[in-house]
């Protein structure tokens, strides 16, 4: 009975450990901005001077190729401050020449929720990078890629593999250099259909308790940051017109009178605001209302390494 009880467990787990196998493989093939960026950091640790660190609107607005110091961008999708946190804390001993730290505060930044330590990313930190930041002892399916979020991989898989999507292609920096297809891109660039647009991503949702956590750790680091003499940029990154006018004003307010305070207080910050420029930024360099395309990071890494030079 034992015997025959234990060859069904074989015959349904076999397969499902292949599948994920299977899963697993599939997603590592695929480019990613982890892999790239390892490829970079590998035998350049001593010459970094400056670190990069945010979300997918300063991934995808800092191409490294564009700034004359060694850049090292770390950003990635969805990461928030308490996640840059720790990898500031995580890398910085293995970048000796780190001399500027250089990180976004978008308008709603203090009144999203913080990832948390079981944030889906976690994953890819510890297997690329080697920074735990889970808060806990890590065990071996944390180091697995597909299993951090199998929806997202499942999805990704389909599209890279069977639909024909169009491929990452990145850089010797680390830089995606064909992220060019996007919802304008969708729409041609055409402005009217891009102000007819109904809805876009965007918070319109007031968080004071989210506001009074966020802001306490971004204190903590700004400190952490003075305390290691390092300069800092804090970005404001371009937004399309129309993202302007969905703005909630009490939001907006907030973060301002933080930025403000930032000012003030830590002499060692420099704000980088070009979130309104709408003269040197056309619609042709946007991926989204949020997002900058490649041609649209290359002005903007220009004017971020104008901005280092006079740092030095």
């Amino acid at each position: 009975m034992m015997r025959k009880f234990a060859t069904y467990c074989l015959l349904f787990f076999i397969p499902v450990v292949l599948g994920y196998g299977i899963a697993e493989y599939a997603t590592l093939r695929m480019p990613s901005s982890f892999k790239a960026n390892v490829d970079y950091l590998e035998g350049r640790e001593d010459s970094f001077e400056n670190l990069v660190l945010g979300s997918s609107q300063m991934r995808q607005s800092v191409n490294p190729e564009w700034i004359q110091s060694s850049t090292f961008n770390l950003a990635s999708g969805d990461q928030h401050h308490d996640t840059d946190f720790k990898l500031l804390k995580g890398i910085e001993d293995r970048l000796p020449a780190l001399k500027t730290v250089i990180f976004e505060v978008s308008y709603s930044h203090f009144e999203i929720a913080h990832n948390g330590k079981d944030f889906w990313k976690n994953n890819f930190y510890l297997k690329y990078y080697g920074i735990n930041n889970f808060e806990r002892n890590v065990y071996f399916k944390d180091r697995l890629a597909f299993l951090a979020n199998p929806p997202y991989f499942s999805e990704r898989i389909v599209q890279y593999y069977m639909d024909g999507e169009r491929k990452e292609v990145y850089n010797a920096q680390g830089f995606n250099t064909n992220a060019f297809y996007g919802q304008f891109e969708i729409l041609g660039h055409d402005v009217d259909k891009i102000a007819a647009m109904p809805n876009f991503k965007i918070n319109r949702e007031p968080n004071l308790e989210v506001f009074k956590t966020n802001t306490s750790v971004y204190f903590e680091m700004l400190d952490h940051l003075k305390s290691k003499e390092y300069q800092v940029v804090i970005c404001l990154v371009p937004m399309y017109k129309t993202y302007h006018h969905k703005k909630h004003p009490d939001i907006l307010k907030r973060r301002d009178s933080i930025l403000g305070v930032t000012l003030k207080e830590y002499d060692n910050v420099t704000l980088f605001d070009l979130e309104r420029d709408t003269l040197n930024f056309e619609v042709t360099d946007f991926w989204n209302q949020s997002h900058l395309n490649p041609d649209g990071a290359k002005k903007y890494s220009k004017r971020l390494d104008s901005l280092l030079n006079t740092l030095k």
